[in-house]
């Protein structure tokens, strides 16, 4: 399954470069491993995907939609949401994905309980005030509802340190799996997955200066081979560069 849907996201992020160049866009298909571990942090979450209404989360281009839709079909109802205006048609239109562009980080313009299933991919480090979203993420999750948190910046990450030593950070918080569990808990979640993802470097960043075919980037698609590896490791996973957390809605007090 990782090759074909890394090839559909591979064409996706082609053609919606050829459409409209996007720097962002292309820091985040740089190589064939930046696409890669987008895949694999799918496969990992996609036993804890409940349908079928499902919320991707500060979606920005919305690939984690594009991959729920790839593997499930017209079996699920896709929404997006996020500050940014709506400009990525092509993922969006591959998606079918009901798209709203927020005017709060905070407020979420949905129903209480509308959603089986809430994912948000790189984005709880960025809001102004997490505890704020994670009351929102609560309220429009259905109860037994998960709360998929992926690419959250992992605050023993030797990545996050070196880029930190760089001047290069660009997170709003660090989080521990200790920490993220006890948060989580706190706002009525029920943690059913708690890993470490991430260990080797990606180079995301660094679009225009190693394009696909290069040395760079094929020394970094050769090395991320092992990245499978390096996560069942445990003297080495708690250096990896994010955390992924499962949560269930329960019933509170």
């Amino acid at each position: 399954m990782s090759d074909d849907l890394e090839r559909t996201i591979t064409g996706l992020y082609r053609n919606q470069l050829e459409a409209a160049p996007d720097d962002y866009l292309a820091a985040h298909s740089a190589n064939r491993a930046v696409i890669r571990r987008q895949v694999e942090a799918f496969e990992k979450y996609l036993p804890f995907v409940r349908r079928k209404k499902i919320l991707d989360w500060g979606c920005r281009q919305a690939v984690d939609a594009c991959l729920l839709r790839r593997h499930f079909g017209n079996r699920v109802e896709l929404h997006g949401c996020d500050v940014v205006d709506g400009r990525y048609e092509v993922f969006h239109d591959y998606a079918k994905l009901v798209y709203k562009q927020l005017d709060s980080p905070h407020h979420l313009p949905y129903e209480d309980g509308e959603f089986n299933t809430v994912i948000g991919s790189g984005v709880l480090e960025h809001v102004p005030n997490d505890s704020e979203s994670l009351k929102e993420i609560y309220r429009i999750l259905r109860l037994g509802g998960h709360f998929i948190v992926t690419f959250l910046p992992n605050r023993t990450s030797w990545a996050e340190a070196l880029n930190r030593a760089l001047g290069r950070s660009h997170h709003r918080r660090r989080y521990s799996k200790g920490g993220i569990r006890r948060m989580l808990l706190h706002h009525g979640f029920r943690p059913v997955h708690l890993s470490y993802h991430q260990v080797l470097p990606t180079l995301a960043g660094r679009a225009n200066s190693d394009p696909p075919g290069s040395v760079v980037a094929s020394l970094i698609e050769g090395l991320y081979r092992l990245n499978d590896l390096a996560e069942r490791l445990w003297l080495i996973r708690g250096l990896a560069a994010n955390i992924m957390i499962v949560g269930e809605k329960r019933r509170t007090m």
